[in-house]
């Protein structure tokens, strides 16, 4: 009985965390970029305590397999901009190699941003570009994503929809989509994007869980390109 109760108030407090993060990145939001996600992490939250009520732990699937659990050092990279979280890198976030990115009709370009170290880019050119992580490991201590991003020759009315690739429960692999981007002509940060599925981790027996994010672009003009780069999760270190 001590064992549930320790497990129930576990699943209260990530709760309390989901909510928390939510309320901040909807106050960083401008424009209304973030998706509202509250009802599906209602429903992983209620699957999350019957799952582990009956004792039972998150099944492995494909995404687990091809998880990179490796992440650089933290540094506060958005601290310009008023964000003084400590971010780290996803595998391959900085571009220097793409060889674990999948993509579709996105070219590596030499246009990057001006705030971080590195020489590259994701150049997103047609109407059906897209590009996808590598997949990563995170678990409650890594709630949120954040991105370097530019328009070129744009109107402002193209956006990037940013989902995460995540494994259920039973260890299928769904979609979420968290985010629809506005870009400037300049350089300058995404809104911070809260991952939500993160909870997952907790019903893992490593303790965390695996997911990606696919980038797509939408409503592009004719001769406009968005560039992307410097791919960051905030570590959240609680406790």
């Amino acid at each position: 009985m001590r064992g549930l109760l320790r497990q129930l108030t576990a699943i209260g407090a990530i709760g309390l965390l989901a909510a928390t993060l939510g309320v901040g990145a909807a106050r960083s939001d401008s424009g209304g970029q973030l998706v509202d996600i509250s009802h599906q992490l209602a429903d992983m939250q209620k699957k999350l305590a019957d799952l582990q009520a009956r004792g039972q732990r998150a099944r492995a699937g494909k995404l687990s397999a091809v998880a990179d659990c490796g992440f650089g050092p933290s540094s506060q990279v958005f601290l310009p901009w008023g964000d003084p979280a400590g971010y780290s890198l996803v595998p391959q976030g900085d571009l220097s190699s793409t060889s674990n990115w999948s993509l579709k009709n996105v070219d590596i370009g030499d246009d990057h941003d001006p705030f971080t170290p590195g020489a590259s880019s994701l150049v997103f050119a047609k109407g059906d570009s897209e590009a996808v992580t590598p997949v990563m490991c995170v678990n409650i201590d890594h709630p949120s994503l954040r991105l370097f991003l530019a328009d070129r020759g744009g109107n402002g009315k193209a956006r990037l929809r940013v989902k995460v690739l995540y494994e259920n429960l039973d260890g299928s692999t769904h979609d979420l989509t968290l985010a629809n981007l506005a870009v400037g002509d300049q350089w300058q940060p995404s809104v911070v994007i809260p991952l939500g599925v993160n909870l997952l981790s907790a019903a893992s027996a490593s303790g965390w869980t695996p997911v990606a994010f696919d980038f797509e672009v939408h409503g592009l003009q004719k001769g406009e390109t968005f560039a992307l780069d410097g791919v960051y999760v905030d570590p959240l270190r609680m406790g």
